[in-house]
């Protein structure tokens, strides 16, 4: 594979295990973060919060690119609830409407939100008030008419809203040849784990990763992520896949 993969988020947690999963397998990566990676991988410093940042970082990338993997996030206990739905959503989305036409035939967007996301059909009038803004500058408008849609909670809002916009870029990216999948993932080992400790409670917490067996590790999301951007899935498209050990399962047929 000639074309390289982009991956925001590359530099720690679920991103840098994505990385160097494709690394390992011999894949050429660009890494998009704020943060350098520890190691030389090919890294373009990048911003999803500021619009321009996200298109300096596209003029830096090659004409051509295999696919894109979206990991980049801000955690819930963030004090900058704008910044939480800019990066989370507003960014992400601009980068991958803007990357769209440089995604080769039969490429691929495979975009990480959240099971905090996966129930975003419950929120819907207010996800699809967001996902129907025109770009950033007015989707950042729409969050400063409607502070009462979201202010309370702006990780759980922009995971809905991502996980919701897999839908509307499959219609951007069908007739191009290119797929969109999403990953849910649950409980997870990264450094954001404190902060999701607090945010449920330590009682929760514990009782969600013991109904499960373990938190997730990293390297649990890196193995799917593969197999959507660049493994045998070409029949897969636009579809949300939760990776919590079972838990919502658990959920559905009334174990929890």
């Amino acid at each position: 594979m000639d074309a390289p993969i982009v991956i925001t988020g590359g530099t720690s947690g679920i991103g840098l295990a994505i990385r160097s999963r494709l690394e390992d397998r011999g894949y050429a990566v660009i890494n998009l973060d704020l943060v350098e990676p520890e190691t030389n991988a090919p890294h373009i410093a990048c911003d999803l919060s500021v619009p321009s940042s996200i298109d300096q970082a596209i003029a830096a990338l090659p004409e051509e690119i295999s696919a894109l993997v979206c990991v980049a996030g801000v955690g819930p206990l963030s004090d900058q609830p704008e910044k939480v739905m800019r990066i989370n959503f507003l960014g992400t989305r601009r980068l991958c409407e803007q990357l769209l036409a440089r995604i080769r035939p039969e490429g691929t967007i495979t975009l990480v939100a959240s099971s905090a996301g996966r129930d975003w059909r419950d929120n819907r009038d207010r996800v699809d008030a967001m996902l129907k803004t025109s770009g950033f500058e007015a989707g950042i408008a729409w969050l400063a008419e409607h502070p009462e849609a979201w202010i309370d909670n702006p990780y759980k809002f922009s995971k809905q809203c991502l996980a919701a916009y897999t839908y509307h870029a499959v219609g951007l990216a069908q007739p191009l040849g290119v797929r969109v999948n999403c990953i849910n993932p649950g409980i997870t080992q990264t450094n954001l784990s404190a902060d999701f400790r607090q945010l449920l409670g330590g009682e929760t917490y514990d009782r969600i990763v013991d109904l499960t067996g373990r938190a997730g590790r990293p390297e649990d999301i890196a193995g799917l992520a593969e197999f959507l951007s660049v493994g045998d899935s070409h029949w897969i498209n636009g579809v949300e896949i939760t990776v919590d050990g079972g838990y919502y399962a658990g959920v559905v047929a009334g174990r929890h």
